[in-house]
């Protein structure tokens, strides 16, 4: 029996006298060749055993020993997997059966498997193994009732099998028959019998049936067809094991002298820890992992004082109460934050609830008259504006959807409320509310009334003392309830917790509302943050506006708008003449509309400015005489706030201005005041940091500078990577380290026999003094390229010119000093540093650092590496040579600073992948197609759905590792320094990382109900339904660890797949940027509908080449109206063919201009096609031509593609009907028998196709240019040189008709794989109207043979109604700008067509 799973204590198993033998390979875990074999049924096997005949899917880091029954022989080290054979039923179709929790002995030489039925029904699936039945003996798989029949032989039952292929693994439906659950044979339960029989030799069991099928209230029928449909596997309905059980079960026992086949009689495997479930395919015993917590954000009770106006000791409570997980160090650019949003299942909120209507006393901005205010006697309270009372109702609804629906509710007689018919009625029978009315002026009845009170002098104090005009009442009521939900009090039964935490359960998270308080003034970014900053005011939270956390901000133009990219305006700011000046203006701006101009520019406060509700409403007197002059209240402003930021600008390095030139300087500390507070305050825009720092430079002067002027300094040093150039001052001596070549060694043989210098400059450092005053040694090789003439100057002088390391470039240099220093750009970039930051290259020179700045930044970027890859290594106890088909690699640490995380030191671990040599079917990973996710966007908008994205953290550590591979730890792994450790999880660097991770996002999307689609393995689906009982599909997009969701809830269901992955920052958001594309959304006469923009991607492109230009004295063409030059022929140029080094800039350039296609740029779709004709030899016309499509994006950097769902309008009388059945007997579009049941709107396609005859002036080869829509959106554009010179326009038009048509049929079979309906067949639109006839008229005949592939195959997709053909007129046929080289408005106007 086992006891544990460890090297010196495995656990020994007894088997019968089955055909076990050992083998020579024990490393193969999938069979090269296909074997067939059987697979028998044995109920004496105490678990499954599988042979050659089956396939490993995964181990599960388990082994155990085999004892043969009658022998002393033990296979040791058998492990524990799931696997899987392949089943062809009698029609031909294949199915793979996987079973889990099996000995793997198929590399043993074991060529048959064995199934115990008992552990098939004890995961639910029907096996009638009795011969003696009327019925044949099978297997009911319960998957599409699909039932596998059993053979018999002798006493033998079993069933033939074979070893499934990769394809049948990917394609074939899946049939689990066994649980994956720990199987443990001695402690199943199965039913008690309900008769005994007795007999003087041994026992029978006669066990009652109480098996049933699935109950259809926990199972959707549609669901469970449309898995059908999909080929969903038996696995994946969510019921638990224990509640199936077999029917008519006979549980029999035999003579004692039939269990010599007896496979496994004492078998136990125990559990292992968590850690180790899906470890390596390797059969290494498995340790315990490491455990370490989290640092929690630093957040003070008095910043939450002075923002909500509660007390310090409410606020020091409701801090350890709540989270603060959205809390986090950022910089510019402004970024979106996690957003902490709750989300119900609409739960029965227990007790009384109250509910009346507060009326606003003035009619709010956005038109709101009162508010409809829910409580209970817990404190909890909230408030919903209505422009009117009689949306009580719609309140009502809302409040039960976000909160849940109260138990029981208490409100007035009012007719709104009580009237037959009325939405506030209706809402109380939907959520099975039990009603309470209470009687004519008993307002004490209803407990609302004091809490509308108390809401009510709460905003009159935040009114009073941030000066709010009183038409913004409705924003401001909404968050002091917010605030007062999440507040901790001992109040009543609350004992110190918050009101919202009462009734829901949950901690609430209270990021969101941490960095302003209300009315506070705001910068803001227009344009999803990427427009210009402008001052606002600060409202409040724009719940469920997005997946981000936004913001309501007040505009001067009176417009409130919900913002992402929000800022708080500083102390300092506001001191400032021009901030000033622009919150005066904004405040003249707003007081037309909101009134308040004698107070909102920021005066005292007197009692003339609030006469009107000083004389009507008392709450407001009571509240306005506690506020008026009272030197207790603070200001927001008016308080010191403790940073929430690491101060990691300590040690930081940089050039400042001093004297009259420039300075090495360093930070040494952060400055304090009188009372020892820190000096200003952080903020996540470093540009409005206002901490003040004490700065030391070279000669030892100290002075202060404000942490903004360092960061303004800091980013005029730095390149796109941070790091920061240096101007030479004098090269002041040199060194080696003795791996420098000799004098001996200077030359080397070429083949013709002659000799030549070896170009090296190994093994050589410099001394550098640089004009900031700061000293250091840099590499020959990093100064050569920056400095070359100074450096060959520095050699001479020294006489170290004729050294090897000089004598190959020193003389040219010497030469040519004018015509290089011209065009050298004298700047050294510090790679030893990253923004002022020294950047460690070993863990021993990070751990140095730290000493040497007196902090822990490094160490502990350390640490927290440590602990996300810790868990991926295991110690191996034994000797290296022990560790038998494990191949040993390096692993290291490597360094870097984030900007913007406010220079946070971070560290990464990774493997050396390149020393392993992995087999391709270990790394191959495929990633979503780009034509896949227009269509994603498109059924988005058609089908009103939402999207959301996310990002999975660490997305490789969390997947087993495929390869055998192990290491020797490093001094990152502390006292376990030097221990052997084995790779079991999938660690950055390896090659097969990514496709083992793959695998494991693929299992557990399965786990949550989604199937891949067959068009496209990496879009998963599942049938959604909407409340309203609109059906539609659910998608799953996967590229890499990037995961799109677009469902009527993608939060929820992303949520589901949470549960399995640690997110980054725990965000699930609207996606702003895909795959490189910046996405929006858009407005148009068929609704809302989303973009797609490489705007960004193309300046950032733009700008990198510029850079590299600069450096050779050279800059984009300017002016470029067009890609290419007027009339300019790229295979008509003649200039010199392109070195080595210009031909791999050139392909690398290419490679960009490819990818900015995909991510819309359709405009210089053909340009590119072109210049990738000449990606093997290049010539210097063809670079600059790349060069001047790199100018014209610059000049023209803006177009987005949309994908508008809406139909376009299209006259039927363009399109003939013929009778195609005398020709085309027999013609009918292919329906994939396995698509999924089409759900949702159906849409249409329409296609454009063009040919550019004999466009080639060398081959004379034509070019193919095809757009293809769905509904109005541009799905393929494509752009190719015919394979095939033709005679005449009409065979170029011909075969790029043909190419239409397989390109329209591959997209018709995507989408209805999708399950998306489609309605009708494809228009396609053509300027030729020879092709145009002969294809759609019958009777037309052809006279060329050549072309009578095209011809038929075009013709018969018209016959089986793929397509229908029109006329277009030239002018209008998109398809030209994929074939022919236009003009500047002529692309316009084209391009305007179909993008923005």
């Amino acid at each position: 029996m086992c006891t544990a799973i460890k090297p010196s204590n495995i656990s020994k198993l007894n088997t019968g006298p089955r055909r076990i033998c050992k083998t020579k390979n024990r490393n193969k875990t999938r069979n090269k060749e296909i074997s067939h074999s059987t697979v028998e049924m044995d109920s004496h096997a105490d678990t499954a055993v599988c042979g050659s005949n089956f396939v490993v899917l995964n181990y599960t880091s388990q082994v155990c020993d085999v004892t043969p029954y009658n022998s002393k022989d033990v296979e040791s080290d058998v492990p524990i997997a799931t696997c899987a054979t392949a089943w062809d039923d009698s029609s031909g179709s294949t199915y793979i059966i996987k079973v889990h929790q099996a000995l793997y002995m198929g590399d043993r030489g074991m060529d048959h498997s064995l199934l115990n039925p008992n552990q098939l029904r004890a995961h639910g699936v029907e096996v009638q193994d009795n011969p003696f039945e009327s019925i044949q003996c099978h297997i009911d798989t319960g998957f599409d009732d699909i039932k596998i029949p059993l053979s018999i032989q002798g006493t033998v039952i079993f069933v033939n099998t074979r070893t499934p292929t990769e394809v049948e693994l990917c394609e074939c439906p899946h049939i689990t028959l066994t649980s994956s659950k720990t199987w443990d044979p001695h402690n199943i339960k199965f039913p008690e019998p309900t008769t005994v029989i007795e007999d003087n030799q041994f026992v029978v069991k006669v066990c009652k049936s109480n098996y049933s099928k699935r109950n259809d209230d926990i199972i959707n029928t549609k669901m469970v067809s449309a898995a059908k449909v999909l080929g969903e596997e038996h696995s994946i309905f969510p019921m638990p094991a224990e509640e199936f059980v077999e029917p008519g079960l006979h549980d029999s026992s035999y003579n004692i002298a039939f269990l010599s086949r007896r496979l496994i009689s004492m078998a136990r495997i125990t559990d292992i820890p968590h850690q180790q479930v899906g470890a390596d395919t390797n059969d290494v015993p498995s340790t315990k992992t490491f455990v370490s917590k989290d640092r929690h954000p630093v957040v003070s009770a008095e910043s939450i004082s002075e923002r909500w106006f509660i007390s310090i000791g409410n606020a020091a409570q409701t801090y350890k109460v709540t989270t603060q997980k959205g809390v986090r160090s950022a910089i510019l650019p402004l970024s979106r934050r996690y957003r902490a949003d709750r989300h119900f299942n609409r739960p029965t909120l227990k007790g009384k609830w109250y509910t009346d209507y507060m009326f606003g006393r003035t009619k709010s901005l956005d038109g709101n008259i009162g508010a409809q205010v829910f409580a209970n006697r817990e404190y909890f309270c909230t408030a919903y504006p209505t422009d009117s009372k009689k949306f009580c109702g719609k309140a009502l609804q809302t409040f039960c959807k976000e909160f849940g629906a109260p138990e029981k509710l208490t409100f007035d007689g009012a007719k709104e409320q009580v009237k037959s018919g009325t939405d506030f009625m209706k809402a109380i029978r939907e959520y099975e509310i039990i009603p309470h009315v209470i009687e004519p002026d008993r307002h004490n009845q209803n407990k609302v009334e004091g809490v509308i009170r108390e809401i009510r002098k709460k905003w009159y104090r935040v009114m009073l003392k941030k000066k709010t005009p009183r038409r913004l009442w409705d924003y401001g009521l909404r968050w002091v309830c917010e605030i007062m939900q999440r507040t901790a009090s001992w109040s009543g039964s609350l004992e110190g917790r918050t009101p919202l935490e009462m009734v829901t359960g949950e901690t609430p998270d209270i990021s969101e509302y941490l960095d302003f308080g209300f009315y506070d003034w705001c910068w803001y970014h227009e344009n999803a943050g990427l427009g210009e900053i402008k001052l606002g005011r600060w409202l409040g939270v724009s719940h469920r506006v997005g997946s981000a956390m936004s913001y309501w901000v007040l505009t001067s133009t009176c417009q409130v708008v919900s913002r992402v990219s929000v800022s708080r305006v500083t102390n300092l700011e506001q001191q400032t003449d021009e901030v000033q000046q622009q919150q005066g203006d904004f405040s003249k701006l707003i007081a037309p509309k909101l009134g308040n101009e004698e107070y909102s520019t920021g005066e005292n406060t007197k009692p003339g400015d609030w006469y009107e509700d000083l004389d009507h409403d008392p709450d407001f007197q009571e509240e306005f005489n506690k506020v008026w002059g009272d030197e207790h209240v603070k200001n927001a402003d008016d308080s010191f706030t403790p940073d929430v930021f690491d101060d990691t600008y300590l040690n930081m390095e940089l050039t400042l201005p001093y004297k009259e030139g420039q300075s090495w300087a360093k930070v040494t500390k952060r400055l304090r005041d009188a009372n020892g507070l820190p000096i200003g305050t952080a903020n996540e825009n470093p540009l409005l940091d206002s901490r003040v720092y004490e700065i030391e430079y070279s000669d030892g002067y100290k002075t202060s500078l404000a942490a903004n002027v360092i960061a303004e300094n800091m980013f005029a040093q730095v390149d796109d990577e941070g790091n920061r150039y240096q101007l030479l001052s004098e090269i002041v001596d040199h060194r080696t380290d003795g791996s420098e070549v000799t004098q001996q060694d200077a030359f080397v043989n070429t083949q013709t026999g002659t000799k030549r210098r070896r170009e090296t400059t190994k093994g050589w450092q410099l001394l550098v003094e640089w004009k900031d005053g700061s000293t250091s040694w840099v590499h020959l090789k990093d100064l050569k390229e920056s400095y070359p003439v100074q450096l060959a100057e520095y050699a001479v002088q020294a006489r170290i010119s004729e050294e090897p390391a000089f004598a190959w470039w020193c003389p040219y240099v010497i030469r040519k000093r004018n015509r290089i220093i011209s065009k050298i750009k004298s700047k050294y970039w510090q790679r030893t540093h990253k923004y002022g930051i020294r950047v460690p290259r070993s863990v021993k020179e990070a751990l140095e650092i730290d000493m040497s700045n007196g902090n822990s930044l490094w160490q502990d970027a350390i640490e927290k590496e440590m602990i996300n890859i810790r868990p991926a290594l295991e110690v191996w106890e034994n000797d290296e040579d022990k560790l038998i088909g494990y191949q040993k690699i390096k692993c290291h640490m490597i360094f870097d600073i984030k900007l913007g995380e406010n220079f946070r030191r971070k560290a990464r671990y990774v493997a050396g992948g390149h020393m392993t040599e992995t087999p391709a079917s270990l790394t191959y990973s495929s990633v979503v197609a780009r034509d896949s996710v227009r269509i994603a966007f498109v059924l988005a908008a058609l089908n009103e759905l939402d999207i959301r994205a996310c990002d999975i953290q660490n997305a490789y550590l969390t997947a087993d590792c495929r390869e055998k591979i192990y290491t020797i730890a490093g001094p990152e792994f502390g006292s376990e320094r030097g221990k052997i450790m084995v790779v079991k999880k999938a660690l950055y660097g390896l090659k097969s990382s990514g496709a083992a991770f793959r695998a494991l996002l693929a299992e557990r999307l399965y786990e949550i109900g989604f199937l891949p689609s067959k068009a496209d393995p990496d879009v998963w689906m599942r049938p959604g339904v909407k409340p309203s009982g609109f059906e539609y599909w659910e998608y799953i997009l996967c590229y890499v660890d990037d995961v799109i969701c677009v469902s009527n809830n993608p939060t929820q269901t992303l949520q589901a797949l949470q549960k399995y992955f640690k997110l980054k920052e725990d965000k699930i958001e609207q996606p702003d940027m895909y795959l490189g594309a910046e996405i929006g959304k858009m407005q148009s006469e068929g609704g809302e509908f989303w973009t797609m923009s490489g705007e960004k991607y193309v300046k950032s492109a733009v700008k990198n080449l510029e850079d590299v230009l600069a450096t050779r004295g050279h800059r984009l063409p300017s002016k470029c109206e067009t890609p290419l030059s007027n009339k300019y022929r790229p295979e008509l140029d003649t200039s010199a063919e392109l070195k080595a080094d210009g031909v791999t800039e050139y392909q690398e350039l290419v490679g960009v201009l490819r990818w900015a296609v995909e991510l819309g740029r359709v405009d210089i779709n053909l340009e590119v096609s072109l210049m990738s004709s000449y990606l093997a030899s290049p010539r210097i016309g063809h670079l600059q031509q790349v060069y001047h499509m790199f100018g014209y994006l610059k000049s023209k950097p803006k177009r987005k593609l949309g994908f508008d769902h809406s139909e376009p309008l299209i006259s039927e009388k363009m399109f003939k009907e013929y009778d195609w059945q005398d020709f085309y007997k027999d013609a009918k579009e292919a329906i994939p028998r396995d698509a999924p049941e089409p759900r949702g709107n159906s849409v249409t396609t329409h296609c454009f196709v063009d040919a550019n005859h004999a466009s080639n002036r060398v081959t004379r080869r034509s070019q193919t240019g095809i757009l293809i829509f769905v509904n109005r959106a541009p799905i393929i554009f494509f752009s190719k040189k015919q394979n095939t010179v033709e005679v005449s326009t009409f065979g170029s038009e011909f075969i790029a008709s043909r190419i239409a048509v397989e390109q329209i049929e591959s997209l018709r079979y995507k989408l209805r794989m999708f399950g998306v309906p489609l309605s009708g067949p494809t228009n396609m639109f053509m300027d030729n109207e020879a092709v145009y006839k002969n294809t759609s008229v019958p009777e037309s005949t052809l006279n060329k043979k050549h072309l009578s592939i095209a011809y038929h195959r075009c013709r018969e997709a018209v016959a089986a109604q793929v397509i229908r053909v029109a006329k277009e007129g030239t002018k209008t046929n998109l398809a030209d700008l994929f074939t022919k080289i236009l003009s500047g408005p002529r692309r316009e106007e084209l391009l305007n067509m179909f993008t923005y």
